[in-house]
């Protein structure tokens, strides 16, 4: 059988002050027309349907017409909810759908579930593990046990603990250890596939990624899903297989959605035989704009002849004049249609070098602060100046350190 894996939609999105919801409609155009030339048997979107909890209607209506046009090409079509999605609005009517061959799954109602789906050449289990937030667990939700901790194991233990204090103790890790554990018992078929949306660590992000939680404590072990023929991943907007693993995968966006992601975006297919083996194909999206960052003065940029890729882009400028810049957007519009961000970071000179704002991070105490004063004054301190500014870092650098 023939699987497609997508994810992150965020249908109603905008690229800064533009609306993606063409570019978005191109997408989904192109997915239902590649989906009937490849035949694929299994359509799975993990997670992030739309940008947030409560979409714009025009954005509904669009994910409404995806799924109808989807099952005529003769696919299945799988469908968990994510982080930035409404889990009650988008699930309401699972098990109604699943009548027709589409299978929607939020939150934490359906936790344990396999829904075992026949297809031509045999069966496929389905376990779909949409985004399960800690904070929102039912309280009889049990936690896993770890047969090492003796603490754990003490069932009085667990029982003298309020609802409150389970809450607190949940992460992401632990709820869905819980949701998949749940399942295990219930895999029949010699072929499984999960569908999960999560950020699994070892993974790398973009800009664009709303964080699970603070700190890390969002991230889950591949090891979770040890045992699955294939784990569909949805939540970080790079096409990557998670490290150490072989089919554990996330598919990335279909656009780009910050300018941190100017890798290509793709689809993933998979092949996979009746005994749960898979193959994997990367299929470029060809649709959507690509994103770039340009560098140099305003002159330098309106003299610039860019390729035609450039020019089909959403721009971000870097402006590097050190003095003001006016109409800065509009100017560099008449070259780069699209540009839909500027930044002013002017050159500054450090003794005979010139250094872009950007590398100031690099450098020591006493360039920075030169760097600092010429950008304020326009023009190198003088040598009384230098010296009681290096007078200055000395002393402050003594107190510090005793």
């Amino acid at each position: 059988m023939r699987i497609l894996h997508t994810s992150d939609w965020h249908l109603g999105r905008s690229f800064g002050p533009v609306s993606l919801i063409e570019h978005q409609q191109q997408f989904i155009d192109w997915l239902v027309e590649q989906c009937g030339e490849s035949r694929i048997d299994l359509v799975v979107i993990a997670g992030d349907v739309f940008d947030r909890a409560i979409a714009p209607t025009e954005a509904v209506i669009m994910f409404r017409d995806a799924l109808l046009r989807l099952r005529e090409t003769g696919a299945a079509v799988a469908v968990i909810t994510g982080n930035h999605d409404g889990a009650d609005r988008v699930a309401s009517y699972d098990h109604l759908l699943d009548l027709s061959g589409v299978y929607v799954r939020g939150g934490y109602t359906n936790v344990g579930e396999v829904l075992q789906l026949d297809f031509e050449d045999g069966p496929l289990d389905l376990v779909m593990l949409p985004f399960l937030d800690p904070q929102a667990a039912p309280d009889d939700l049990p936690e896993p046990v770890d047969p090492s901790d003796d603490e754990s194991a003490d069932n009085s233990t667990a029982d003298a603990d309020d609802a409150f204090e389970r809450r607190i103790r949940r992460t992401h890790q632990s709820v869905l250890d819980e949701a998949i554990s749940a399942t295990r018992p219930n895999l029949k078929a010699p072929r499984s596939i999960a569908v999960a949306h999560a950020f699994v660590a070892g993974a790398t992000v973009s800009d664009s990624e709303r964080q699970l939680t603070v700190g890390g404590a969002g991230t889950v072990d591949a090891s979770l899903f040890d045992g699955f023929s294939y784990t569909a991943l949805g939540h970080l907007h790079r096409p990557q297989l998670v490290t150490g693993t072989n089919t554990v995968r996330y598919s990335g966006t279909p656009l780009a959605y910050s300018f941190s992601e100017e890798h290509s975006k793709s689809i993933t297919i998979i092949d996979m035989l009746a005994d749960g083996s898979c193959t994997l194909e990367e299929v470029t999206v060809p649709v959507g704009f690509a994103v770039r960052t340009i560098i140099g003065t305003i002159d330098e940029l309106l003299r610039a002849e860019p390729k035609s890729a450039v020019v089909e882009s959403f721009i971000r400028a870097i402006i590097t004049d050190r003095g003001v810049v006016l109409d800065a957007k509009q100017r560099l519009a008449a070259v780069y249609p699209h540009v839909v961000e500027i930044e002013l970071k002017p050159q500054v000179e450090v003794g005979s070098e010139t250094h872009s704002a950007i590398d100031l991070v690099n450098l020591s105490g006493v360039e920075a602060v030169e760097a600092f004063w010429v950008a304020s004054v326009g023009e190198p301190p003088s040598d009384n100046q230098r010296g009681l500014l290096h007078q200055a870092i000395a002393d402050a650098e003594r107190k510090v350190e005793s």
